[in-house]
């Protein structure tokens, strides 16, 4: 059964805001209005709008956005069927 607060595997579109945030660079001008798929959520002290890594172009092109930044499409279905890397792998090895 779905999950409906789950937002890995979800597709999602970054918004045109007229306000546009003051972490935007080049990299997340080129995505705005553009479909992406999220591949994690990354806790931060605002809980209500944490950091979403976001995969482009089949997960090639990673960005990260705020939640508020995006809209979630919850009528369509999780893609879950990549992996995207052993848990931790980004961390330096030997750590933890």
């Amino acid at each position: 059964m779905e999950k409906p607060g789950v937002l890995v595997g979800r597709s999602v579109i970054v918004r045109s805001n007229a306000d546009e945030p003051a972490y935007y660079t080049d990299v997340h001008r080129t995505r705005v209005g553009q479909e992406g798929r999220v591949h994690a959520i990354v806790p931060t002290d605002d809980r209500a709008n944490p950091l979403v890594k976001v995969g482009f172009d089949e997960g090639t092109e990673i960005i990260f956005f705020r939640l508020a930044d995006l809209e979630v499409d919850r009528d369509a279905g999780l893609d879950l069927s990549k992996k995207h890397g052993v848990r931790g792998s980004h961390l330096p090895k030997g750590a933890g």
